[in-house]
């Protein structure tokens, strides 16, 4: 079982199989996060993943590929809760996408019979009760300078930090203990609490001592590896 401590803790998947949804739900994590952006996943095999996750009490979130509204509405119909939007540095990119994944009068999303409301079973609770989990990613110095104002959307959940792209944004791909990329987390993390909204960060590698940082440092959510990560880490003899 997950020690989720204060902080809500998701695994993280990229090889599209239920086994593998299984295998990390049963562990306990609080949600699961279907990697679309560095993938062969279909959205096919998404939902498959959403409904191995539900069985598990385990939320479906899923992370696009690109700020793709339309993509994001199918997603939503299969069965996801909650939506990892890559690459945000503004909130006019996050507003104009975000609206597409509420209903009207709050937003531009259609609504048809899908598996999300039992193809109508339970139409009218989906549509007044439902309201995804909308999360930005900060990947760019261009997104650091603009969280301020992407925290103020009335759309936003909350941001999480994309490590390994906002280290590349600075020419530093990997270096996680460089000062730049540390004053950068550091002044994202900063907004988001006096925001009052959720901020989170994903500890790719499986290192429980990192993982154990993460929750010192106050974390609202954390993604702990990625399911392929994990395996190569277990396998490894060379460590």
């Amino acid at each position: 079982m997950v020690n989720r401590k204060k902080s809500l803790i998701g695994g993280w998947q990229q090889i599209p199989s239920i086994q593998s949804t299984v295998a990390m739900a049963s562990l306990g994590f609080d949600w699961i996060v279907v990697d679309l952006e560095h993938s062969s996943i279909t959205t096919q095999e998404a939902e498959a993943i959403f409904i191995a996750a539900e069985r598990y009490n385990v939320k479906p979130f899923v992370r696009l590929p690109s700020a793709d509204h339309y993509l994001a509405r199918r997603l939503l119909d299969a069965g996801a809760i909650g939506i990892l939007v890559p690459v945000v540095q503004s909130r006019e990119q996050f507003d104009e996408f975000a609206e597409h994944c509420f209903f009207p009068p709050k937003g531009k999303r259609g609504l048809g019979l899908m598996r999300a409301n039992l193809w109508g079973t339970h139409l009218k609770e989906y549509f007044n009760d439902f309201k995804p989990i909308l999360i930005a990613q900060i990947e760019t110095q261009e997104g650091a300078k603009n969280v301020e104002s992407i925290l103020s959307s009335p759309f936003l959940d909350g941001i999480m930090i994309g490590p390994y792209d906002l280290s590349a944004n600075i020419n530093k791909p990997g270096q996680f203990f460089d000062l730049e990329f540390k004053k950068i987390c550091d002044f994202i993390f900063e907004k988001a609490k006096a925001s009052g909204k959720m901020i989170g960060y994903h500890q790719v590698q499986p290192d429980k001592t990192e993982l154990n940082k993460r929750y010192e440092e106050q974390y609202d959510f954390i993604a702990y590896g990625t399911d392929v990560v994990a395996i190569r880490h277990a396998l490894d003899t060379n460590q």
